[in-house]
């Protein structure tokens, strides 16, 4: 997600922009100047969310001896750092055009559109698949946001991976490539999950451009959590433990669209108070601008990790091998999602 005065926040409403050569010189300054990007949480929160979500599974799903429980564990920080990847690996300029609105919903758009239709017989447009819904529903444009569909289509390939990992006859070098494949899918599930735990990542007015508070994704999702990482890991997982406990049994089973939905309705209910907070405090006081919304930042970042370790149960029922186990991914392949053919 972008943030602001940067080129990634100038693009992400690019159809703004009507001419195809503006918006290739946008993506390429991006690439420039990076390192001052980041997406929903940034490259901290991002990682908390989800190795708070592999010690959830370890400690709540998993008994001490179990194989899983120490495999998450050994491998948080692997899950963490891929957990990023969708940022600072995949967004460069030669997937961006195609990248970058996978990283949020705006929930305004899509239910004005949904109106529209006959209740009696639109059914469920979000369960369509991704070329399906955008032939049907032209008007919500990509620039509307694809988190929904990224993440069930990415989950379609963690069940394939875990499939094969459930075989036992799989040789060793086998299963240490697929074991090393379940890590990336699982650690970039759990950025574009982490996004929509965010709240300005499920709403039209994600800059608060909308209400003259431009300027407040950057410092919400960004400068804050940075102010706030001293403590922030042991606030986040001790609030993830307390939110499993209450409504991990809630959202068992329940279908992936479904964990989504509510997942990002949380998070777009949590949008009025977060401005509201924003309106009354001064940003160039960090410290001060923090204590107004470290409370919405713990609890959001929590519920991503809730919501992501919900999703991650249920591909964790096979043995991992660890035996000289090294494989590690600096910049994973990206993994493009479906694109209409020409």
């Amino acid at each position: 997600m972008p943030i602001d005065n940067t080129p990634e926040l100038k693009i992400r409403r690019s159809a703004n922009a009507k001419s195809h050569s503006v918006r290739i010189l946008g993506v390429l300054l991006f690439a420039m100047l990076q390192s001052q990007s980041a997406g929903a949480w940034g490259r901290v929160g991002h990682d908390l969310i989800a190795r708070s979500s592999a010690h959830i599974l370890a400690e709540e799903e998993l008994s001490d001896s179990s194989p899983m429980a120490k495999f998450l564990k050994s491998r948080a920080y692997d899950l963490g750092y891929y957990s990023n990847v969708p940022d600072l690996v995949w967004k460069k300029p030669s997937t961006y055009e195609v990248e970058w609105t996978n990283h949020f919903m705006d929930l305004e758009i899509f239910e004005r559109e949904f109106e529209k239709l006959d209740k009696a017989s639109r059914g469920e447009p979000l369960a369509m698949d991704r070329l399906a819904f955008d032939a049907k529903f032209p008007k919500i444009e990509q620039k509307a946001g694809r988190a929904f569909w990224r993440i069930r289509e990415l989950e379609e390939r963690l069940k394939a991976t875990t499939g094969l990992l459930k075989q036992k006859d799989v040789i060793k070098e086998e299963r240490h490539r697929l074991q090393g494949e379940w890590l990336v899918t699982a650690g970039v599930i759990a950025h574009y999950i982490g996004d929509l735990a965010q709240p300005l990542h499920v709403t039209e007015n994600y800059d608060g451009q909308l209400t003259e508070q431009s300027g407040i994704h950057a410092h919400f999702e960004d400068q804050l959590v940075d102010e706030a990482w001293p403590g922030l890991t042991s606030q986040v997982q001790s609030e993830a433990a307390r939110q499993w406990k209450k409504v991990g049994g809630e959202i068992r089973g329940i279908s992936t669209l479904e964990l989504l939905k509510k997942l990002s309705n949380e998070s777009l209910k949590e949008v009025p108070e977060l401005l509201r907070r924003d309106k009354k405090n001064e940003r160039q006081n960090s410290k001060k601008a923090l204590e107004q919304h470290r409370s919405m930042i713990i609890r959001r970042m929590a519920a991503g990790s809730v919501y992501l370790a919900e999703l991650w149960r249920r591909y964790i029922q096979w043995t991992p091998n660890e035996e000289k186990f090294y494989v590690f991914f600096g910049e994973p392949a990206y993994i493009s999602p479906p694109t209409k053919k020409p």
